[in-house]
Parts: structure tokens; C-alpha cells; sequence
């Protein structure tokens, strides 16, 4: 596979997953099967949602932080706290200004870019509550450094300390980051787990059962296994709900599992594209998804950007 159809592939997948689960996050899975039915097609948001307003192909705060996270990453030659955290500024400054602009950005994330705008330093803007918004926004760290599996997890532990300190979101963001570089390299897909739980193991002992433990319920109904694994915003639940759509079936099924999940459906659904777009590129990728994405220029330029670093790091 084309190295830069994989870089395009994880983006470009990650965006569609969150465009798909924007409309339904927050509903549970039982309301999502009464307003919506499977989740198929990119929809906007309903009338009275927190994201109403956000059209169909729109994707939220997923998208926008891991495209600000390969921003930090080209424009620094490499990994840099202090570039991220500046990017989370200027990004924060913004949606302080017109709150639409946010994208429904989480309290532990909002929290912090609001400590960054008023001065704290990065080492001591983040907040330790388990949520999943540095491990959603991981993957360009797995893009950029896909050579080095112990660098990988490095510095996906660092990106997530500006905003989320607690463990499990550590561990959630090594465990994406890390997955999104062993699934380039082409490992299979319940090895690619394994050594995801290996590495964020080395974090959290917790999160690393709680994510080896979906390959316990690969048999039994979806319905079911999402419902015991949980799909709330806490990265124990999003982030080995997300592994299980990736290791359940193709691309667009998982996703559409995803998205009609319940709970963060738009984090769940991105990182199991962001997943399969490292593995498999973008051929995967259903035109009457990519066709009404937004900022579909913006993003196959960070592809390209992280590439081209990646070729000039990684030789």
C-alpha cells in the first residue's frame, strides 16, 4: 500500500468516523435506533442537540484537536509540547471569541485551553479526569513516528498532559498512537491490540484489561458487547469500544456500528477510522461519505506535511 494513501487514509478516516457519530452522540443506543435507524449516511444535527447547527459531513472538537495536533507536529520539525499547547491556545482563543467555534469540546479539554489562555504552563494545565480527549486526537503521533514503536508511546503520553493527566487517558492515548503505527507496519488486527495493551499497560495495568478484554466478547452480539465494554467518554469505554468496531469487520460496517453505538458515538467512530485508514488507506472509504466531508483540503495537506517529515525523520 502507498505510504501516503496510508497517512491520507487515517485522517481522512478519523473525520469521516466523527462526521458520522456527530448527529448521534449523546443519545443511547435504543434512541438512536428510534430517531435515526443504522447510521449509514452523514446526517446534520437534530433540532436541540449540542452540535445543532453542524451540518451533514461537519466533524467536532475529534477532528479539529488532531488536526491541530499535526499542525504542532509539521510546524515543529517533530513532537513539542510547548508548539501543541500554543496551537490549543490559538484554537481556544478562537472559540472563546464565538462559542460556535468549539465544536463541543469537552469540560476536561475546555478546562485546561482555558488554564493554557490564562497563562499556566502546559506541565500544569491538565486536569486527571479518565476521559478520552488526548487519546482521540493521538494518531498523527503514531503517522509521524511509525518507525519507533518506543518513541510512538513517548510522545503520545506527553500530548495528552497539556489537557488530560489521569492514567487512563494516558494510557488511552498511547494505546490509539500506538495502534495507528503497528497497523501501517501492516500487523494484523488482534496483534495490533495486544501490543497496544502491552504499551499502555505500561501506564495503566486497568485500561490494559479493560482493552484485552474485548477480544472476550468478539462472539456474542454487538448490542451486547458495546453495552459491556460501555460507550461513555471516559477512555476505559471509548477507546476499547472503538478497538472492538475495529476488530469486529470492514471499515464501513464498524463504523456504522460505531456511530449507531450510543454514548460518544463521534469519538468511537473516529478512532476506529483513524485505526482502519492506517491499515488500509482510503480506498475504503464510501464516496457518500467523503463527498460531503468539510476541510477535505486541510486534511490531505497534514497527510502530506506528516509524510513528508516522517521521510526526513525516519529515513
Amino acid at each position: 500500500m502507498d505510504l501516503l494513501d496510508s497517512f491520507r487514509g487515517c485522517l481522512l478516516g478519523g473525520a469521516v468516523g466523527d462526521a458520522l457519530g456527530m448527529p448521534t452522540e449523546g443519545y443511547t443506543a435504543e434512541e438512536i435506533g428510534l430517531l435515526f435507524g443504522p447510521v449509514r449516511d452523514m446526517q446534520p444535527a437534530p433540532e436541540g442537540h449540542f452540535h445543532t447547527g453542524l451540518e451533514a459531513g461537519q466533524f467536532t472538537d475529534d477532528t479539529e484537536e488532531t488536526l491541530l495536533l499535526a499542525e504542532s507536529l509539521i510546524e515543529a520539525s517533530g513532537f513539542s509540547a510547548e508548539r501543541f499547547a500554543e496551537k490549543l491556545i490559538e484554537w481556544g482563543t478562537a472559540w472563546t471569541l464565538d462559542e460556535r467555534l468549539n465544536r463541543g469540546v469537552g469540560f476536561t479539554t475546555r478546562s485546561a485551553v482555558e488554564s493554557l489562555i490564562a497563562g499556566k504552563p502546559w506541565q500544569e494545565s491538565g486536569l486527571a479526569i479518565p476521559t478520552c480527549g488526548s487519546a482521540m486526537r493521538a494518531a498523527p503521533i503514531g503517522l509521524l513516528f511509525h518507525c519507533d514503536i518506543d518513541l510512538v508511546g513517548r510522545y503520545a503520553d506527553l500530548q495528552s498532559l497539556p489537557t488530560h493527566t489521569a492514567s487512563a487517558a494516558r494510557a488511552g492515548s498511547v494505546a490509539v498512537a500506538t495502534a495507528v503505527a503497528l497497523s501501517m507496519q501492516g500487523f494484523p488486527r488482534m496483534m495490533v491490540l495486544r501490543r497496544a495493551a502491552e504499551k499502555a499497560r505500561l501506564i495503566d495495568w486497568d485500561f490494559s484489561e479493560k482493552l484485552l478484554s474485548i477480544e472476550s466478547l468478539l462472539d456474542i452480539d454487538p448490542g451486547e458487547a458495546l453495552r459491556t465494554i460501555g460507550t461513555s467518554p471516559l477512555a476505559s469505554e471509548t477507546v476499547p469500544a472503538a478497538f472492538y468496531c475495529f476488530l469486529l469487520s470492514d471499515p464501513e460496517e464498524a463504523l456504522i456500528t460505531a456511530a449507531s453505538s450510543g454514548g460518544d458515538t463521534d469519538s468511537i467512530a473516529s478512532i476506529a477510522g483513524l485505526l482502519f485508514g492506517a491499515g488500509c488507506g482510503s480506498g475504503w472509504i464510501p464516496d457518500r461519505w467523503l463527498s460531503p466531508l468539510e476541510q477535505k483540503a486541510r486534511i490531505e495537506t497534514k497527510a502530506r506535511g506528516l509524510l513528508d517529515l516522517n521521510r526526513s525523520l525516519c529515513g
